[in-house]
């Protein structure tokens, strides 16, 4: 309707296209903001693209080193198939060779309630008491009670064999089910943990249904003992020593021994240097560093110089001090003795990327495997207290000073009130509730007033600190990222309303131009009146 209007106004007017004119007015108004506002987005979202690379690098890095965390200087093996020996704690392993022999495996107590004739088989009603501990091998045996509390269990009228295999196997290290014994009748089994200090013995009220009475073994579990509760017997070096489990994680620091059988010789254990799997750990590391410390300038590059092309990031403060950051912590020595990664054979290079010499490396771990130990491990020594536990990321090298009153057992860790509690053994053992020591436990003897720790981070420790820093909400990142994002909203919603503002510019500029071809029109119309009536009167004459 609109061109139906002006192109008959044009018919009569000027002959100029008006709507044409109006788009050429309202683009030459509105084109040079709308540019400047998309120029500001395009460049906000290079720049939030650019610090989401260098987040996306950050947090890839911090995963690399929590695998260095878990690697081991040290590789163990065992000559003997019926002793497996595997790291359990990397930065405890001190193993170079030991003995070990295995005369008896530990066992679990097996019991089997045999004659029902389904597993639904009703038992009654009554209490049912579960006890832990010995059972002699006297005649007939004698019970003693272990350390662990006795366990009741009452059962409702219509309780069923399988309501007693669900309500057994619901108390904590044992397991019990109701088993088809093929010949048309059914057995309960239950097991108990593998030691002789696991042992059970189940007890059955007084007045309990008698149907339960078949399951009271509390004067002799001969007649429903399948197998007797064991501990494994085993020596070390010729030492006879016994344990409850046969997974055993407390013979040597930092090493789980598992044993499956017996040995008829002793099984020879022995430790060498990890050098094939430090290595492509270390290989690892030093790729992630190069491939971040790439990005970073890549990222950074200003531009300058015959075909340089600028990056996103291109100047970035925030950028170039993560470089600078990185650059520090891998100049550092670290561990009492200051090892530096030149020491293992990582050298840096005249570009600052880190380069490793696989010959170097390997002769310095064969040589001294603990070398590797400061950069992937914290040093974490106690004077007059046993540590357990990690400390966090944020945690800062130093000595940290422990105070406690003896008669209230009231401690602190460098101001930090400890929470603690008393041990059977009379000693005391506290938890790190805050401050950089949180996440530690503490144990201390009971007369103990005064213990230290001394805490040097390790390179991967120093790391992840710096990069925890950097990635951490509100941080630097956080506070750019989040300001680029409310930027390129607040341009958006700018080119949002300049797009409104087209359309009432261009209505104006039609609007006067329409009323420009009306007077244009009219005046064209009366021009042509009087030049008619002019030649009227001449025709006349």
């Amino acid at each position: 309707m609109e061109n139906e209007i002006l192109t008959a106004l044009n018919r009569g007017g000027t002959g100029i296209n008006i709507a044409e004119l109006a788009d050429s007015l309202t683009q030459a108004e509105i084109a040079p903001r709308r540019a400047l506002i998309a120029e500001r987005i395009d460049k906000a979202e290079v720049r939030l693209s650019g610090y989401d690379r260098l987040r996306g690098q950050a947090e890839q890095m911090g995963d690399a080193l929590d695998l260095m965390r878990g690697l081991s200087s040290r590789s163990l093996s065992s000559d003997n198939s019926a002793v497996s020996v595997t790291v359990s704690d990397p930065g405890a392993v001190d193993l170079q060779s030991a003995r070990i022999g295995v005369s008896q495996l530990a066992q679990s107590q097996v019991l089997s309630f045999v004659g029902f004739s389904e597993a639904e088989a009703e038992i009654g009603a009554g209490a049912l008491t579960v006890a832990f501990g010995n059972w002699s091998d006297d005649v007939p045996p004698v019970f003693s009670a272990g350390a662990r509390t006795a366990q009741t269990i009452t059962f409702q009228p219509g309780s069923s064999l399988a309501d007693m295999a669900e309500a057994l196997s619901s108390i904590e290290g044992l397991s019990a089910r109701v088993i088809d014994l093929g010949d048309g009748t059914f057995s309960l089994g239950v097991i108990s943990e593998t030691g002789s200090q696991n042992a059970l013995r189940l007890s059955v009220a007084a007045d309990a249904d008698p149907r339960m009475a078949q399951f009271d073994i509390s004067a002799d579990p001969g007649t429903v003992q399948v197998q007797g509760a064991q501990d494994a017997k085993l020596s070390l070096n010729g030492i006879a020593v016994t344990r409850s489990s046969n997974q055993i994680d407390d013979l040597l620091p930092g090493v789980t021994l598992n044993i499956t059988g017996q040995t008829l010789s002793d099984a020879n254990l022995s430790g060498r240097a990890n050098v094939e799997g430090a290595l492509e750990v270390m290989q690892s590391f030093v790729d992630i560093i190069n491939a971040t410390q790439g990005l970073v300038k890549s990222l950074t590059a200003r531009g300058f110089g015959e075909g340089g092309v600028a990056g996103d990031l291109a100047g970035d403060s925030l950028a170039d001090g993560v470089l600078r950051g990185m650059q520090s912590v891998l100049s550092r020595g670290f561990g009492v003795k200051g090892i530096h990664l030149s020491d293992i054979g990582i050298r840096t290079e005249r570009d600052g990327s880190l380069a490793l010499d696989a010959d170097r490396f390997s002769a310095a771990l064969t040589a001294n495997p603990g070398l590797l130990d400061p950069l992937i491990r914290d040093d974490l020594l106690g004077k007059d207290v046993q540590i357990s536990g990690t400390p966090g990321t944020a945690a800062t090298a130093g000595r940290y000073a422990l105070t406690r009153d003896a008669a209230t057992g009231e401690a602190t860790l460098a101001g930090v009130t400890l929470f603690g509690s008393q041990q059977e053994n009379g000693d005391w053992t506290y938890r790190v509730p805050s401050g950089p020591m949180r996440g530690l436990t503490l144990t201390v003897g009971a007369g103990t007033e005064q213990a230290e720790i001394n805490f040097q981070p390790s390179m991967v420790s120093n790391l992840q600190s710096f990069l925890s820093g950097v990635l951490a909400d509100g941080n630097a990142l956080a506070q750019r990222e989040d300001a680029l994002g409310k930027s390129i909203a607040t341009e958006t919603t700018a080119l949002e309303v300049l797009s409104g503002r087209s359309e009432e510019v261009r209505s104006r500029y039609l609007s006067q131009f329409t009323q420009m071809e009306l007077i244009v029109t009219q005046l064209n119309s009366t021009g042509d009146y009087l030049t008619n009536l002019v030649d009227g009167w001449n025709a006349d004459r």
